[in-house]
C-alpha cells in the first residue's frame, strides 16, 4: 500500500476509466517490496506507454494475467526491494523472473523472488 498526504494531491480529472488522482508525492513503505510495471496499454483513453507501481503480488498477477489495470503487454516487471528485504541498507531495484511460493505457506504466502540477475529475496518477515 502506498500512503500519502492530502496537501500533496495536486488535481485530479475525470479519465475514460476512471476518476485521475495527481499526487506530488507518496511514501513507499520501508518493510514492504512492490513491483514496477511497464508495457502498453490504455491511459486516458490512448493507447501508449505505461508504467504501474503495485504494492501485491496479487495484484500484479491479476494485471499480468489481464483481469486489471488496463494492461495489453507488459514487458517488463522490476522488483523494489527495500533496505530491510535486501540487506544492501538501501532500497533495490532488480528485473523480475520469477515468484514462488514457499511450500507450505499456501495459507498465508510467504514469497521468494528471483531476479533476472539471480538475486533472491524473500517476503518473510525477520
Amino acid at each position: 500500500m502506498f500512503v500519502t498526504y492530502e496537501n500533496e494531491l495536486q488535481g485530479q480529472f475525470n479519465a475514460p476509466e476512471s476518476a485521475r488522482l495527481l499526487w506530488k508525492s507518496v511514501d513507499v513503505s520501508l518493510c514492504e517490496y512492490s513491483f514496477l510495471i511497464e508495457g502498453v496499454g490504455f491511459q486516458d483513453g490512448r493507447i501508449g506507454p505505461v508504467t504501474r507501481h503495485v504494492a501485491d503480488v496479487h495484484t500484479l498477477q491479476r494485471m499480468q494475467a489481464a483481469e486489471e489495470g488496463n494492461l495489453l503487454s507488459i514487458y517488463r516487471v522490476q522488483l523494489i526491494a527495500p533496505p530491510s528485504m535486501n540487506n544492501h541498507g538501501r532500497y533495490s531495484m532488480d528485473v523480475l523472473a520469477e515468484i514462488r511460493i514457499v511450500p507450505g505457506t499456501e495459507e498465508r504466502p510467504v514469497y521468494e523472488f528471483l531476479t533476472e540477475d539471480g538475486q533472491l529475496y524473500s517476503s518473510a518477515r525477520l
